[in-house]
Order: structure tokens, then C-alpha cells, then sequence
């Protein structure tokens, strides 16, 4: 356990700050493709976003911050809306178009009550990562439902929904309980809290992998 967080958990973070940059240069090179979805735009927008809150959040460490965990919760808000948007415009059922707005205003309402009135801003915001990473989760089985009962559908792996749903599924059921136990991790020592991380770091890498490939079957579907 020493090794791994003096070698091997610096150099984990290094790549996972940097690795978001990878599915966004993929897809800027995707943008010359045709026949771009509206799933294509919002995937990319997701993406930029997370570009964005890496850099400033490493920005505002450099400027001699001692907390940039507000950057997390501007993310996690900005995060849920656009991959709800995506859900949103892949079905056609009015009841679960309905139910997505419902969580959306949810979800707002938790992040801003979490942030000002429960854990704060300077805290990780872990009711809001759980509560969103359910919603999220049950969006991917709705839409694991709507594939299943949809014969049209074919070949699985071309559809970027069901990529992303499968990808979400595996990101936010590994990452909820590390986000759940944060707050309590860094409250008894710094290196529980690095496990959390590192955790949440290595499934991330493998999310923004599986970005590249969702956001090039968005290409063309």
C-alpha cells in the first residue's frame, strides 16, 4: 500500500487529469464526419465540460487556492444535465421524457441544498454524486428497456446510447460508494481518502476511453 500511494497514486492522477483530453481531440477529428447526431453535439459538450473543470480546477490550485472542490460541484450539476439531455432525446415515451425532467429538477434541487445547507461548497458533495449516479443508473436501465423492446435494433454496438448506457452503468455503480465514503475517508486520514481517489481515477481513464468509441458510432447513426 506504500508503493501504490507514494509511486504508483501520483502518477495515477497525472493521467487521469490528462486523459479527458483524449476523447476530446477524438472529437474534434470526428467533427469533419457527416450524418452528426444530436447525441454527437451533447457527447462533445459533455466532454468539453469535463475539460473545463479539470483546467480550472488545476487553475485555481495554481492561483494559491486552498479548496477547489466547488469546481466538483459545478461539474457533477453540469454533468447530469447534459447526459439527462442525451437520455431525453433517445426516447419517445412521453412518460420517460417526463420522468427525466422530474429528476432533473430533482437533482438540482439536491446539488444547491447539498452545497449551501448540508456537506458545502468546500466539501465533497457526496449526497449529490449518489443521488445523481442513481438517477443516472436507472435512465441506463430505462434505456437497456426501450433496446429490448425496440426490434429494429440490430447491431447493439453501433448504438451510442446503449455504449454510453453500458459505460455509465459501470462508472457510477463503482464510483458511488467511494464518492458515499469520501467525507468520512479524508476525515481519518489523507491516504483512505487517496484510495477513494484512485478508485474514482481508474474508472474514469476507462470511461473516457469508451467516450471515443460512443462518440464515433454518434457519428453516424
Amino acid at each position: 500500500m506504500e508503493f501504490f500511494l507514494r509511486k504508483v497514486y501520483p502518477w495515477l492522477v497525472e493521467m487521469g487529469t490528462l486523459w479527458v483530453l483524449v476523447p476530446f481531440i477524438a472529437g474534434l477529428f470526428f467533427i469533419r464526419k457527416p450524418h452528426k447526431s444530436i447525441q454527437f453535439w451533447l457527447l462533445l459538450l459533455l466532454v468539453l465540460v469535463s475539460v473545463l473543470a479539470e483546467g480550472v480546477g488545476q487553475l485555481v490550485v495554481y492561483l494559491g487556492a486552498k479548496n477547489n472542490i466547488w469546481v466538483v460541484h459545478v461539474h457533477t450539476l453540469l454533468e447530469f444535465l447534459i447526459l439527462a439531455a442525451i437520455f431525453y432525446t433517445s426516447f419517445q415515451r412521453a412518460l420517460f421524457r417526463k420522468g427525466i425532467i422530474l429528476a432533473a429538477i430533482l437533482f438540482i434541487s439536491v446539488s444547491l441544498i447539498d452545497a449551501f445547507l448540508l456537506e458545502g461548497i468546500t466539501q465533497m458533495n457526496s449526497l449529490t454524486k449518489v443521488s445523481g449516479n442513481a438517477m443516472l443508473i436507472l435512465m441506463g436501465i430505462l434505456y437497456f428497456y426501450k433496446v429490448a423492446n425496440d426490434l429494429t435494433v440490430t447491431y447493439l454496438d453501433h448504438d451510442p446510447v446503449f455504449l454510453l448506457s453500458c459505460s455509465l452503468l459501470i462508472l457510477k455503480a463503482g464510483t458511488t460508494m467511494s464518492y458515499a465514503m469520501f467525507n468520512q475517508a479524508l476525515a481519518a486520514s489523507y491516504d483512505a481518502a487517496r484510495i477513494c481517489i484512485a478508485i474514482t481515477l481508474v474508472l474514469n481513464i476507462l470511461y473516457y476511453t469508451a467516450l471515443i468509441l460512443i462518440l464515433k458510432r454518434a457519428t453516424s447513426c
